[in-house]
């Protein structure tokens, strides 16, 4: 009598989780190499203080861009501590979220590089929308479906709420900062700490909301 054969078993997110980290790791890394090229053309040139005045928005940018891929990495890092097993989805959205990553030190560099303009400004911001909306989509689909999780706890709404308002602000602010590129350009990037406390409200309204 011949055996039913066995489902195929899932494949397993570990990997793809390595994969990210390393994505991630090597990301913040190239974005400190603008400026230690900075300081070599500038050794003996110039005193320690005339190159921190002179490069200061290059120390600025590193800081912006080292903060958002942690928080990014670290938000995708949360989605995955629910997801254990891959689906066609999960790949998808974590392939375009790594593109993102990857993109960040461009945009980064050029905004040292070259004056604010329409173009360097939707660049980076549209590397943020690019990263967060991946990030939403990414963990709305794994809210959508606990069988990917082993315990069967899916990603919180509340984490879906997180990347969304992210998002939000990030694509808000791309926007204004792009038709304002000449007074307000990256100023309007400031818009993201709003996301804090819009999360609050709308979570506020949720407490309330339910039962």
């Amino acid at each position: 009598m011949s055996e039913t054969p066995s489902a195929p078993k899932a494949m397993s997110a570990e990997r793809l989780v390595f994969f990210t980290d390393a994505v991630a790791a090597i990301a913040i890394t190239l974005l400190i190499l603008p400026l230690m090229e900075s300081v070599s053309e500038a050794a003996g040139e110039e005193s320690f203080g005339e190159f921190v005045r002179h490069h200061v928005g290059q120390f600025g940018a590193f800081a912006l861009s080292f903060a958002v891929i942690f928080r990014l990495w670290w938000a995708h890092h949360n989605v995955f501590r629910h997801v254990q097993s891959l689906h066609g989805w999960i790949v998808r959205w974590s392939l375009l979220w790594t593109f993102a990553i990857v993109l960040l030190p461009i945009p980064t560099a050029l905004i040292t590089a070259y004056r604010p303009t329409a173009g360097t400004v939707a660049l980076y911001g549209g590397a943020l929308c690019l990263a967060s909306g991946s990030l939403t989509m990414l963990g709305w689909y794994a809210h959508r479906h606990p069988e990917l999780s082993e315990d069967g706890l899916p990603v919180t709404r509340e984490q879906v709420l997180g990347s969304a308002v992210a998002f939000g602000t990030e694509l808000v602010a791309t926007v204004i900062g792009s038709v304002f590129a000449g007074t307000i350009n990256f100023w309007a990037f400031l818009l993201m700490f709003l996301a804090g406390p819009i999360q609050g409200v709308v979570k506020s309204r949720w407490r309330r909301a339910d039962p």
